[in-house]
């Protein structure tokens, strides 16, 4: 039985939260095995001068958590799933490829190093914000917890959007503004609607990897462009819908992931004016349009949303974690999508939306901005350094964003590389988790401008 003997409660803190920890700190240290009764309800209370809903509430969030058990009649028991070290592991089949294991590390590992991933750490961002905003929204009488929100999303925040692509050079009305989970959540979106299973549909050769993996889950044709380090040329894109007659083409104009490259006004009026020749539809992914000062219009603004749509979010600026994202589409698109988000579930959550909007309202969000593309252009030239000073080069030039594309020295082969520097709690990106070679890797700049990453990872390209 646990013993409360070295239990003290400490002033200012919350008693129940106290509990908690000491019986999970318990068990993650081997004191309780699985199986092992816990004190009664009047035990604890009498020997810890708490009351009986704080030992109940503890309890009750440690069953949450799966550390506790409760059998009628008898009391409260260590659970038999618990181990020391937290919950069992999923089986899983086959050990986990290095492309599995480094996703899982970018997404779920904050204790890793991580100049791989695809996001900025939190010392970039100003958390501030955040609990300004949510406290601002909670507040507000514009909040309604217990109705659904609209299908199409906040209109405030639609109107705001708006008048945002508008700055930028695309003109849409609100109605036709999309509210979306996430931006991979919008391109799915799209997919459903635009493509059927056997669809060819068009695809950079260097890409986000999970834009591949939901084209195979629409049973697509996948064809790749070969993007390259300058682009894919009117040539050979015009080749590629000839020769496949594409149903829809997903690609970035600005600031590519995960080269950086972005095209000129003058390339994407070739490109776009060869997918309206040919009624090949156009899905712009524009994630990181912001990060790139003084940055042209997007591509869907000079295609017209007849032939295309386009699709941005805020999981970069602001948090990896607010998941909104938007779909500006034609009328047709937008209410084909708005029917299969109701008839899906996939109505976005208001509360989220209120609390973006306000990031607009009071200025916060491009006060933001202007400091992280700022900080970028700084960071950018020290990473630059001290990886070329390791050997490595850089086919394309950095004119914004979060990545740098970096060709390693010729005896480094990028997958070894990445496996030796998981070894080592450093996770980086090889050119194969994209669909390039071993000779490259995408790095992630606020990440690496780190005295202990450019010590660590150069001494692994040596």
């Amino acid at each position: 039985m646990l013993s409360l003997m070295g239990f003290q409660l400490v002033e200012g803190m919350p008693k129940v939260n106290q509990l908690v920890e000491f019986v999970a700190r318990a068990v993650e240290e081997g004191t309780l095995g699985p199986g092992s009764r816990l004190p009664s309800l009047r035990e604890f209370c009498e020997q810890l001068s708490v009351s009986k809903y704080t030992v109940v509430d503890a309890l009750e969030r440690l069953r949450a958590r799966g550390l506790v058990t409760s059998i009628a009649g008898r009391g409260y028991f260590i659970s038999r799933d618990s181990v020391p070290g937290g919950p069992v592991a999923p089986v899983t089949q086959a050990a986990a490829d290095l492309h599995t294991r480094l996703k899982r590390a970018f997404a779920t590992n904050s204790t890793l190093l991580r100049p791989g991933c695809g996001f900025f750490p939190e010392t970039w961002l100003d958390t501030g914000l955040f609990r300004k905003a949510l406290r601002h929204t909670l507040r507000t009488p514009r909040l309604r917890f217990m109705e659904y929100g609209h299908p199409l999303g906040y209109l405030p925040l639609r109107q705001t959007l708006q008048l945002k692509l508008a700055e930028a050079g695309l003109r849409v009305p609100a109605d036709n503004i999309i509210l979306t989970g996430s931006t991979m959540n919008a391109v799915d979106l799209l997919l459903r609607v635009l493509v059927t299973p056997g669809d060819t549909v068009l695809l950079d050769d260097l890409c986000y990897f999970n834009f591949t993996a939901n084209l195979r889950q629409h049973r697509a044709n996948v064809v790749c462009v070969p993007r390259g380090h300058q682009g894919v040329t009117p040539e050979a894109l015009e080749a590629l819908l000839i020769a496949h007659r594409p149903k829809v083409f997903i690609t970035s104009g600005l600031m590519h992931n995960p080269t950086g490259h972005s095209y000129s006004l003058d390339e994407m009026v070739a490109l776009i004016t060869l997918l309206n020749r040919y009624g090949c539809h156009l899905i712009e992914d524009d994630l990181y349009h912001d990060l790139m000062d003084g940055a042209p219009p997007p591509m869907a603004a000079l295609a017209g949303l007849a032939n295309a749509s386009y699709i941005s979010g805020f999981s970069k600026l602001l948090s990896a974690n607010m998941r909104v994202g938007y779909i500006a589409a034609n009328p047709a698109l937008t209410q084909a999508i708005t029917q299969l988000k109701s008839l899906t579930g996939s109505v976005t959550c208001e509360f989220t939306e209120q609390a973006l909007c306000q990031f607009f309202r009071d200025g916060s969000y491009y006060r933001h901005q202007r400091r992280l593309v700022s900080r970028l252009a700084e960071s950018s030239a020290r990473v630059t350094a001290w990886l070329q000073a390791a050997g490595c080069r850089f086919p394309v030039r950095y004119t914004g964003g979060l990545f740098l594309w970096a060709h390693l020295p010729a005896h480094v082969k990028a997958e070894a590389l990445a496996e030796q520097a998981l070894s080592e709690g450093i996770a980086l990106a090889p050119g194969t988790l994209f669909g390039g070679g071993q000779d490259v890797m995408r790095v992630n700049i606020a990440h690496s401008d780190d005295p202990v990453v450019s010590e660590r990872v150069t001494a692994l390209l040596a």
